[in-house]
């Protein structure tokens, strides 16, 4: 952002606090339901709170905490918490008021308000609070539109619950989130039901001469995604499954083409009329219905929307999904035995399906990637450098990683660091990177690291550029406490040894398991201590460090996790879920 662009943003965010100051409901309200869009949510999605406030900013702020001290109306302290809000972050806001008391032309604006957490955090200890913080606002919010019985009131709280709840910059802590799935699982199903959205059905019984399973695949569109489920479908007994793949109509050609050679029928199905959606699915008399993405990390997504109605006889997520959706109308959650710690079915709130060894196979579309032919000198790296590289989204990273990667550069001054964060897998826009990257070279500075032994890839088009830089590189780094998944392959397929941090949840173990099945558990670590200190010792150790890249180079050991498929084991755990659902032997 320029200095002009600066200035005049945060000439237009002082407007509008001073609008909310005001308090004026209507006014505000105004302002927040704008045919053009909610000024103050698309403010405050800006990245203008990542500002420093100056004096005049302070001078603000001041009086917004004054009048949440001391004042009686509860209208003016919304309209003061609507105001702080465009300066601060909500998990560092005392708002002194409960969600049952706001106006209901607000409502909806403030529940937005109040889930909006930042998208990265410069802080130790911000990302655990920012998640402590939407814990307990969707608590209050799942108790408030339990409790009263008001339609105005249920469908404001619901509508900025839907549109305000996005999960992906927070989820990334190591800690168990089965409450709040559940409670935003029931708010979404309470939205639905609201609305006249759901279609749920009652499945007939299984007919005696059918002798076929009919899986339904909600598809994914992104290139992870589909690998993923790709390396779930292949090796699955076509003679015993029928497999219908449901595809976007907005998109419907280029998903079909992920799995063209993996499903009999394709579907479209209109992403926008979610009723329709839901009455063409449960049409196809389906025995199984299994998402294929994430269904977890925000609230209108169409594939969330219809996998919490029941659509088909048994309803299937896996590890796409980073947690536990807190559906009731899905069934079973399939996994691998060394994705999950022993307690793991604690975590969800489905049955617990475990196959054999982990579950990060992946299947490409499209054939084999050539790698980019690339030089050190094209990407600014010393030929004599040590060349650590990291594909760790910007979600996944957060100052606890930063800092990590800080004390190994500080302790190997030869090492440089390459970071690819802005996968477009994740999103196609990351409006924050710039504050994003200035907080990276300021912790590296702190460590006296120097900003030219940083280096950053813009996104890419395709995986090529990708591969051909880790041909180049020594060591790849993984994120921790959210591992890599579908991005380990890449530098294992270069033969640039990954290390890794394990941790508990599910989506803490990926890049381990997927390490522990192909042998190679020498490079997983368990505390950011070793992590640190085994990473510095490949670095300073030649040796050992070639005879990790002589490790990775057995291409034999993990070849398998991108050809063969976890298939059959994925048919055996559904047949064995669908007889149980059905509690009946015979399929």
């Amino acid at each position: 952002m320029d200095s002009d662009s600066e200035r005049k943003l945060r000439e237009l965010r002082l407007n509008l606090a001073e609008v909310c100051l005001e308090g004026r409901v209507d006014r505000i309200a105004a302002l927040c339901r704008n045919p053009a869009g909610d000024a103050l949510l698309t403010m405050i999605n800006s990245g203008v709170r990542h500002l420093a406030m100056n004096k005049a900013d302070q001078a603000v702020a001041e009086r917004c905490h004054r009048i949440l001290s001391v004042e009686h109306d509860i209208g003016r302290k919304v309209a003061a918490y609507l105001a702080l809000s465009l300066f601060s972050f909500p998990h560092s806001i005392e708002r002194s008021f409960d969600i049952v008391d706001v106006p209901t032309p607000l409502l909806t604006s403030v529940i937005k308000v109040l889930l909006a957490v930042p998208l990265f955090f410069t802080r130790d200890g911000a990302r655990r609070r920012a998640l402590a913080h939407v814990e307990a606002t969707v608590q209050e919010i799942h108790k408030a539109v339990t409790v009263i019985d008001e339609a105005d009131f249920r469908a404001e709280v619901l509508n900025g619950f839907m549109g305000g709840y996005v999960v992906t910059a927070i989820y990334a802590e190591d800690v168990p989130l089965r409450t709040l799935a559940q409670r935003r699982a029931d708010l979404i199903r309470m939205y639905l039901d609201l609305n006249g959205l759901a279609r749920d059905i009652t499945p007939p019984p299984r007919g005696a001469d059918e002798t076929t399973i009919r899986l339904g695949i909600l598809c994914p569109g992104t290139i992870s995604e589909t690998a993923a489920v790709r390396g779930h479908l292949v090796g699955l007994d076509r003679d015993i499954f029928q497999v219908i793949a449901f595809v976007p109509d907005e998109a419907a050609t280029t998903v079909s083409a992920g799995f063209e050679d993996l499903a009999d029928d394709f579907i479209a199905l209109p992403v926008g009329d979610i009723a329709r959606a839901a009455e063409i699915v449960a049409g196809e008399s389906l025995d199984i219905l299994m998402v294929g993405a994430n269904a977890t990390n925000t609230c209108r997504f169409p594939w969330t929307l219809l996998m919490a109605q029941r659509l088909a006889r048994l309803q299937v997520a896996m590890h796409f999904c980073s947690l536990t959706t807190g559906f009731k109308t899905i069934d079973i959650f399939i996994n691998g035995k060394l994705n999950e710690p022993e307690d793991a079915q604690d975590d969800y709130t489905e049955e617990l399906a475990l196959t054999p060894g982990s579950s990060n196979h992946y299947v490409f579309s499209g054939g084999t990637v050539t790698p980019a032919t690339l030089t050190r000198e094209q990407l600014g790296v010393p030929d004599a450098a040590l060349l650590l590289v990291s594909g760790a989204n910007f979600f996944k990273i957060g100052p606890d990683l930063i800092n990590a990667w800080a004390r190994i550069l500080e302790g190997v001054p030869a090492a440089h660091l390459l970071m690819y964060p802005f996968n477009p897998n994740w999103t196609t826009h990351y409006p924050h990177k710039d504050g994003f990257l200035r907080f990276v070279q300021e912790r590296f500075a702190e460590r006296g690291v120097n900003v030219d032994r940083l280096h950053v890839l813009e996104a890419q088009h395709n995986r090529a550029p990708i591969l051909g830089v880790l041909k180049l590189a020594d060591l790849y780094l993984d994120s921790f406490p959210y591992s890599g998944a579908v991005s380990l392959m890449d530098p294992l397929s270069m033969g640039c040894p990954p290390v890794v941090r394990e941790g508990h949840t599910a989506r803490c173990r990926q890049s381990a398991a997927l390490l522990r099945e192909i042998g190679l558990d020498v490079l997983v670590t368990r505390s950011t201590e070793d992590y640190i200190t085994f990473v510095t010792r490949l670095l300073h150790d030649h040796s050992l460090r070639r005879e990790m890249c002589e490790a990775v180079l057995d291409v034999s050991k993990y070849a398998h996790l991108q050809e063969r498929g976890i298939g059959q084991h994925v048919g055996d755990v559904l047949l064995a879920a669908l007889r149980n659902k059905l509690k009946s032997a015979v399929i």
